[in-house]
């Protein structure tokens, strides 16, 4: 009687499967894994000196900041200081909020001795810096009737590089109860941390053009204004 093969009684040759990765590969991954869990960590731990916003409001240690909208991405609008707004000898300090933001102080300063030649300083920021806000506002400015433009000029002034213009509007139709005067307006740019700028209006109104605070005096007063404001510096 001829004796059955192994093959005939059922066995099968058993041959090891290799494994889907290598143990070059396993240590890839796992060095891959690694990485992507460290930069997870140090994203959510990163502190890019955004303020505490609490029930929509921005906490602020103080009522003088100088506060700007950086972003709005990362789940929503991203607010930081800018700086601090001091005080004006000779002229009193309002606070109030932007109307398109709450958390975005803006400052006014109207002067506490009659016939300066002064009708109002304006302090705000904005995100953008400053030759952008500058060129915008020109452009802005310039499809307006009746308004005198001047340069777009960069120098020092009040101890720092301030962009600045000044333009001369024409009387339009009063308000009620308000006389139709002349305005000129020296507008100025500071820049800023995240890539933002603090924007600074001196305007002297009058009867007549001629009877407005000329450039020098605009520009002395942009200077003042400029000293008054403290920045924080890049970390």
């Amino acid at each position: 009687m001829a004796k059955k093969s192994a093959k005939s009684k059922g066995y099968r040759k058993q041959t090891g499967k290799k494994p889907y990765l290598s143990k070059r590969d396993i240590v890839l991954l796992c060095v891959l894994v690694a990485a992507i869990a460290v930069a997870a960590f140090f994203l959510f731990r990163y502190d890019d000196g955004a303020l505490k916003v609490q029930n929509g409001a921005v906490v602020a240690d103080g009522d003088n900041w100088l506060i700007v909208n950086g972003s709005n991405t990362r789940g929503g609008a991203r607010y930081y200081k800018l700086g601090e707004m001091g005080d004006l000898e000779g002229y009193a300090r309002e606070a109030k909020s932007l109307v398109t933001d709450a958390n975005i102080p803006e400052y006014s300063f109207t002067p506490e001795a009659e016939d300066t030649g002064v009708s109002g300083i304006t302090v705000t920021s904005s995100h953008s810096t400053a030759d952008v806000l500058s060129k915008y506002a020109v452009s802005m400015l310039s499809e307006t009737e009746n308004i005198d433009i001047g340069e777009i000029q960069t120098g020092e002034l009040g101890g720092r590089t301030v962009t600045y213009f000044t333009y001369t509007a024409e009387p339009t139709e009063a308000e009620e109860g308000e006389e139709a005067k002349f305005s000129r307006v020296m507008s100025g740019y500071i820049d800023a941390t995240h890539d933002s700028c603090v924007a600074i209006h001196v305007e002297s109104r009058a009867d007549a053009a001629e009877s407005c605070l000329g450039e020098e005096a605009l520009t002395e007063l942009l200077a003042r204004t400029v000293s008054a404001v403290s920045l924080e510096s890049a970390k």
